[in-house]
């Protein structure tokens, strides 16, 4: 049969959910193909490969587009169809909207094997775990627990296929699963969904990902590697341990990957420096811990916030750390200290946004059990989450300030003490405008591209440049 992967958008790390999703559909002797909405018209792509089947993955954005889309070509072309990602998985009750054949709802890759057998048999597959349709809603089965028993991802589907094949950086993922419970995440309801189903976190082996990770290399150009997983390492156990020898031996690429704060260790630290980790990101979301806790549920309590910083910063490793801005209860002061927590935990780049309570999430119950967003013209994705905020409860003025921060802070926190101290209070009197947002764009593009990915091969570090920070000229020298 003929399979036809549709996604509305392709960012710079490719859809990892597609590539397992085509590697299943090949193993059973199909062809795949790719088409992405952001560059080619659906109706399009499905004259020209003649699919038997249009598999979609939805995500947050992109859903109400893709739907229009589907509808479009189901009037001039016949094909079975099935969506699967976050969107059927979190919001199961849109299934007749979409007008698809089937949901997949949660870790697809048996499912959808299971579908594709069905649909070859001239089966129904009303009954395969995981899948919704006309019939009702299936049981999830269990997670896989041994993730090496998946065939390898087919990375030519979205890498050879698109732009990402010239991009210098490349993104893999060694594990499944957050074991934390943030009510601002989608994971909350993940863990429900797959209770008493099996552990959440699982691992590929080392052996497995680095070998994913030598294909890749191989093939595309691959000159930084980013770990999307939502954290890779907790502790310095004999996986991290065999992952450090084996990396740099056999790959030999800086890359970057997540860590929790409240989970920086010297030991874990050690391991990553000297498997040759550029940049880590970590979230603190608000420097407040009341809010951290019970409003977002961070699990983190009360920690030192600079020393873990320092701490990473002392091994030569750059630093990315999320704040969320104008979160339920957050005070304006709260807000204004991250720009003082990233200047003294010495943070390569203070990346903001601003609190969106997406649907499905207790932070959206929240919200709306206290009036803070009207359930009814609130989106309930990520929308709005570099904008002023939408919540209700906080000031024209404040929501300004606050805005200020997401624009300006990452800047001011690595200003000199009196141009510091100038810019703080001029935060607070001029209203956000273009200039603000010109200056954010720019130092984003260049800690993107410098610092937390090194996206660039290494040149001489010139003083005289306005963004040759000494911090950039540390990273150059190392």
């Amino acid at each position: 049969m003929r399979i036809l992967f549709c996604i509305y958008q392709l960012d710079y790390a490719d859809h990892i959910a597609l590539a397992y999703l085509s590697a299943i559909a090949k193993q059973k002797g199909h062809a795949t193909f790719l088409c992405c909405m952001q560059d080619r018209e659906l109706s399009a792509a499905i004259a020209e490969y003649q699919p038997d089947i249009v598999a979609y993955s939805a995500n947050v954005y992109g859903f109400e587009q893709m739907v229009a889309a589907h509808k479009k070509a189901k009037a001039n072309h016949r094909f079975i169809s099935i969506m699967g990602g976050p969107h059927p998985t979190y919001v199961p009750e849109t299934f007749a909207q979409a007008e698809v054949d089937a949901y997949c709802v949660g870790e697809g890759e048996l499912a959808f094997g299971d579908f594709l057998d069905c649909i070859e048999k001239g089966q129904p597959f009303d009954g395969v775990p995981n899948l919704i349709t006309a019939k009702g809603a299936n049981p999830v089965r269990p997670l896989i627990r041994d993730l090496d028993t998946l065939p390898f991802p087919d990375r030519d589907l979205t890498l050879a296929n698109s732009f990402l094949k010239n991009t210098p950086k490349k993104t893999f993922y060694a594990t499944r699963g957050c074991p934390y419970r943030c009510k601002y995440c989608c994971n909350n309801a993940y863990h429900a969904l797959y209770r008493g189903k099996g552990p959440a976190v699982r691992r590929f082996s080392v052996e497995r990902i680095i070998r994913e990770i030598e294909y890749v290399k191989s093939r595309y150009r691959t000159e930084f590697i980013k770990f999307g997983d939502d954290i890779f390492a907790i502790k310095a156990d004999e996986w991290l341990k065999e992952f450090s020898d084996q990396y740099v031996r056999r790959i030999g690429i800086p890359f970057n990957c997540y860590l929790r704060i409240d989970r920086v260790k010297p030991e874990v630290l050690q391991l990553l420096k000297s498997a040759g980790c550029y940049s880590v990101h970590l979230s603190i979301d608000s420097t407040s811990s009341l809010v951290r806790e019970k409003i977002l549920g961070r699990q983190m309590k009360e920690i030192d916030l600079i020393a873990p910083l320092k701490l990473i910063r002392s091994y030569g490793i750059n630093t990315w750390v999320n704040f969320m801005l104008a979160a339920p209860e957050s005070t304006l002061q709260d807000d204004l200290n991250t720009i003082r927590v990233a200047r003294e935990g010495r943070v390569t780049y203070a990346a903001y946004s601003t609190t969106v309570p997406m649907k499905g999430t207790e932070l959206y119950d929240y919200s709306v059990a206290h009036r803070l967003i009207d359930p009814v013209t609130h989106k309930g994705d990520m929308t709005g989450c570099t904008q002023p905020t939408a919540l209700q409860g906080f000031t024209e003025r404040e929501k300004n300030i606050r805005y200020n921060v997401y624009l300006l802070g990452a800047i001011i926190a690595k200003l000199p003490p009196i141009f510091h101290e100038i810019a703080m209070g001029l935060i607070r009197i001029i209203p956000p405008n273009r200039l603000f947002k010109k200056m954010r764009d720019a130092f984003y593009k260049y800690s993107i591209e410098n610092t937390i990915f090194r996206l660039h091969r290494p040149v001489e570090c010139k003083a005289s440049s306005p963004l040759a920070t000494s911090t950039y000229c540390e990273n150059k020298a190392s």
